[in-house]
């Protein structure tokens, strides 16, 4: 394709209205010649969408990402014609433009679309599938192929969201071969014969379930007398680990003399810190340099002015090249902020584009998006009147930016896309493909916020992770759970393995971290940054202390103790091998002393290592509990850390002053520490109800099987843990779902607060209670058959249960892990928790009670009325029999006791310390001020314990 130059006509003809282009650079144009795909206008790889959705670039859809259908390569003098040259029966598709396209299908199935161009017809697949649900979780697939004899066997691992291999149940892959190679291998419909491949081919493929996947794509390329597989979408090798540094280019200098070569001063800074790359905001000629007052941005240089000079404040390009020289003898990449969404309205284009008069006016009026084309009212960036939009409809827009790419791209190692989001994305698979077959190695890095991980499917390496900037900073604020939302929302996005994101605490479009929450908090979201999977970012100054926006580097001012840490977070991140963008992120138990505590797990299956980290956004150092498989070193401070083992369990207390990271051996299942809201107890032998009752004659119900032990309500952040301990060991000898057949459980909670509820007990019970109840919780052995739940008090169902029961190392306990939405009153409410037998054919799954008894009844009824209730706790100075007295005219009347006290006792009143009540001053559990006698840690793991994904200055606390 033969270069054309653009500039050099216009900047004479307009130079008394604008600013005219440098004359150095008129002719100074890339000297490498790339080419998009096989360097054909052919319009690109297959294009994929569901029904419902357009490939659309509407005007004024700022913060939508926009897309189009383009000849590749394009000539700005040709013309290109497009149509539908095949469709599925019924469909009445429409393309809208006339060189750049639109396309809006309106069925599901395969379409066919011919482009018209100089030099021949070329086609384009476009597969549209079924309209889907957009908050189901997207599927991901990998594709690879290997040679077997003289087959090119290809092979597709496709993965739903959880991560789990479903190929063949929910969820299919389908192969595409691309447009360009079908004259190279004909179809995939058969063996592929490596011995038929005499050029490259490129072969695509998608999962497909309930949404379809981001695609990806593999090279079959001859070599000798074998196929090598290569990956076109793999990110570069050296972008896997890397540590970017990004510089707001004008105050990163000293401010004396900034200049190219002041910054290539202080590349020694970002060497001694360990930096991979440097990212540069613009630094081309501006109308937005230095002197840019704060209230415009400062001197950030955005609104781009000729997009081949350098600003010559800053320099010249031969000092910019000699400044990358500079980073590279350190081992540094530079990255270029390529910015061409918009141009400054002092551009030279939309000089004469708004010019009438201009000879050059109906050209480059062509090149910008207008809301009023003949009222020359152009479309801005976000409304901002100084940076008008490109128009990628017209072919020779896309012409002039390619070679801009192109004359950057023998200069830099990387891109980052400034308004990525803004551009169509067929443009940037067209970069994409060139710069990957330039050098496989440069890196694209997009700004789309929120991210789109249609991105990573060929069209950028790196992405901005907006999801976990915003969570860094509602952790300062108590939530720091939301970190690990935040990147299990990158899977749940169908963001393929091996997309990488870029996460950042700040950068030059936000305000500083340090200034808006403090320096405890500002280390630990920088940890995070280092040690959850992506690629971090330091923004420069954060690592020395500066609190303004964009302010000047405070040279010889730093924060040398914070700089030291952020040495030592680098040195971790390049140096552990479970960090870096591939090591697994596990999630683990763990608990928080305070709000703002987070622990979570990174393991390299290469290596065998783990490390934990747990971080603290608090102020002041707090005690994050783990289990004890955790290591005494702090691999982040050095030193052994601050660690309480406890002698009485497996688990143990970290104090954490910021961020504190420890070798680990494999998490295991632990007793978290957890404080009992109360304890209520039951006397051995209480298993006869209001005194009388007898157990049925059968041996599969055996006496004593129900006899009451305690129960414990124990409160966390996420819910409760209500455990019924027996006296005896369950039997099961109906094969209940959870292990154990007979006890039914119900526990009845009152909201003080609240009006209306119901004093009758659920069906089945045949008793009331003294107050109007607000829930009930109600499980039995057969979950199969009937799901433990929360109910109201008429019995509308609020949620699920988990039932835990242990039968090898705890067969007397079970435990109802309960909800906390809409429970949030049971600290301070009232209560009672009983338990019947179960009869699955019973009124209400509950075994009835009758005078005389049988096989399958409850004997010992002395009145009608009786109430099928076996074995209960009772309040303070209320025996059993009294709390179930019933007459042939009244039901029992059962009395609610207090929660969030330990004043229920067994039916004899005599609940003490020494019978195992609860006493507030017993410190047995270290570090959580109410103790608990073993009724109230019987069982085990409290779901109290936050499942999550993925400074002080000591250095215990680190």
């Amino acid at each position: 394709m033969e270069r054309r130059t653009f500039i050099a006509g216009l900047a004479a003809a307009v130079a008394s209205t604008a600013v005219p282009a440098s004359a150095e650079h008129q002719t100074d144009r890339a000297t490498i010649e790339l080419e998009s795909g096989d360097g054909s206008h052919h319009p690109g790889r297959p294009r994929f969408l569901h029904a419902g959705e357009e490939i659309a670039d509407p005007l004024g859809h700022e913060t939508e990402t926009r897309d189009s259908i383009a000849p590749w390569n394009p000539d700005g003098d040709a013309d290109y014609s497009w149509s539908v040259a095949e469709a599925p029966a019924g469909a009445d598709p429409s393309l809208e433009g006339d060189g750049v396209v639109g396309f809006d299908p309106d069925e599901p199935g395969e379409y066919r679309l011919e482009l018209e161009a100089p030099d021949g017809v070329h086609d384009l697949t476009v597969r549209v599938y079924p309209e889907e649900t957009e908050d189901g979780a997207r599927p991901t697939v990998d594709l690879d192929a290997e040679v077997v004899g003289d087959r090119v066997v290809l092979s597709a691992t496709a993965r739903a969201a959880d991560r789990e291999d479903v190929v063949g149940g929910d969820l299919d892959v389908e192969f595409y071969l691309d447009d360009r190679h079908r004259d190279r291998l004909g179809d995939l419909e058969g063996p592929i014969s490596a011995s038929e491949i005499d050029d490259r081919v490129r072969v695509h493929a998608v999962a497909v379930g309930t949404r379809h996947s981001v695609p990806d794509a593999i090279d079959l390329v001859p070599d000798g007398d074998s196929i090598r597989v290569e990956h076109p979408y793999d990110v570069p090798d050296w972008a896997e680990n890397a540590v970017i540094y990004e510089i707001f280019t004008r105050r990163f200098p000293d401010q004396d003399e900034p200049t190219f070569d002041t910054i290539a001063d202080r590349i020694d800074h970002l060497a001694e810190l360990g930096v991979d790359a440097v990212w540069m905001t613009p630094f081309l000629e501006t109308d937005r340099g230095f002197g840019t007052p704060p209230e415009e941005g400062g001197p950030h240089g955005y609104h781009i002015s000729d997009y081949f000079a350098t600003d010559p404040d800053l320099g010249s390009l031969e000092e910019f090249e000699a400044l990358v020289e500079a980073c590279h003898e350190r081992d540094i990449k530079v990255i270029f902020d390529l910015v061409i969404n918009h141009t400054a309205d002092s551009h030279p284009f939309f000089q004469a584009a708004t010019d009438p008069d201009h000879p050059e006016h109906e050209k480059y009026a062509d090149w910008y998006r207008w809301t009023d084309r003949e009222a020359l009212e152009a479309e801005f960036y976000f409304g901002w009147a100084d940076i008008p939009n490109l128009n990628y409809n017209e072919p020779e827009v896309r012409e002039y930016l390619l070679e801009v790419i192109d004359f950057w791209a023998e200069r830099v190692d990387g891109i980052r896309a400034d308004v990525a989001w803004g551009v169509p994305k067929g443009f940037w698979q067209e970069v994409y493909d060139r710069l990957e077959r330039h050098d496989p190695e440069f890196l694209m890095l997009d700004e789309t916020m929120p991210y789109d991980v249609e991105f990573a499917g060929g069209l950028f390496d790196l992405h901005y992770d907006n999801h976990l900037h915003a969570a860094l900073s509602d952790a300062a604020d108590g939530n720091a759970e939301g970190i690990l939302e935040a990147v299990e929302r990158r899977r749940a996005e169908g963001a393929p393995d091996r997309a990488l994101f870029m996460q950042y605490v700040e950068n030059h479009d936000t305000d500083r971290y340090l200034a808006n929450h403090g320096g405890e908090a500002q280390r630990a979201a920088a940890a995070a940054t280092f040690t959850l999977p992506g690629v971090p970012l330091i923004y420069y100054g954060q690592e020395t202390g500066l609190r303004e926006w964009r302010e000047a580097m405070n040279w010889g001012e730093f924060d040398e103790d914070l700089l030291d840490f952020y040495r030592r977070l680098v040195g971790l991140y390049q140096d552990h091998p479970a960090f870096g963008a591939r090591g697994r992120l596990e999630r683990i138990d763990y608990r928080a002393e305070e709000d703002g505590g987070l622990a979570f797990a990174r393991y390299d299956p290469e290596t065998d290592r783990r490390a934990v980290v747990l971080l603290n956004f608090a102020t002041g150092p707090q005690t994050i509990t783990v289990g004890d498989y955790v290591h005494e070193e702090n691999l982040l401070a050095g030193g052994e850390a601050n660690i309480e083992y406890a002698d009485d369990g497996d688990y143990a207390e970290v104090t954490v002053g910021t961020a504190v990271v420890l070798e680990a051996d494999e998490p295991t299942d632990f007793t978290m520490p957890t404080d009992p809201i109360v304890v209520w107890e039951s006397e051995d032998g209480t298993d006869h109800g209001p005194g009388t009752y007898t157990y049925p004659t059968t041996d599969e119900i055996p006496a004593g099987e129900l006899d009451l032990a305690s129960v414990t309500i124990e409160g966390g952040e996420d819910g409760y843990r209500i455990e019924y301990e027996f006296q005896n060991e369950l039997s099961d000898p109906w094969g209940g779902s959870h292990g154990f057949s007979h006890p039914m459980m119900q526990v009845y909670l009152r909201d003080p607060d609240a009006e209306g509820g119901a004093t009758e007990a659920r069906e089945g019970v045949n008793a009331q209670f003294d107050a109007p109840y607000h829930h009930r919780v109600v499980a039995d052995g057969f979950g199969n058959e009937f799901e433990p739940r929360v109910e109201t008090a008429d019995g509308e169902y609020v949620s699920g249960v988990d039932v835990e029961y242990d039968r090898e190392n705890d067969p007397r306990t079970v435990a109802l892990i309960v909800p906390r939405d809409g429970l949030e009153y049971v600290p301070e409410g009232e209560g009672m928790a009983i338990v019947c037998s179960m009869d699955g054919h019973g009124e209400g799954r509950v075994r009835s009670v009758s005078t005389e008894g049988g096989e399958w009844t409850f004997g010992g009824a002395e009145a009608p009325n009786a109430p099928n209730v076996i074995d209960m706790v009772t309040p303070d100075g209320i025996d059993q029999s009294e709390a179930l007295a019933h007459s042939a005219d009244e039901p029992a009347t059962i009395p609610l006791a207090q929660i969030g006290e330990a004043d229920a006792e067994d039916e004899t009143g005599e609940g003490s310390e020494d019978d195992g009540g609860v006493d507030e001053s017993d410190d047995s559990i270290p570090g959580f001020g109410v103790g608990a006698g073993a009724a109230g840690v019987a069982g085990g793991v409290a779901y109290a314990a936050k499942s999550a994904l993925e400074d002080d200055e000591s250095d215990a606390a680190e």
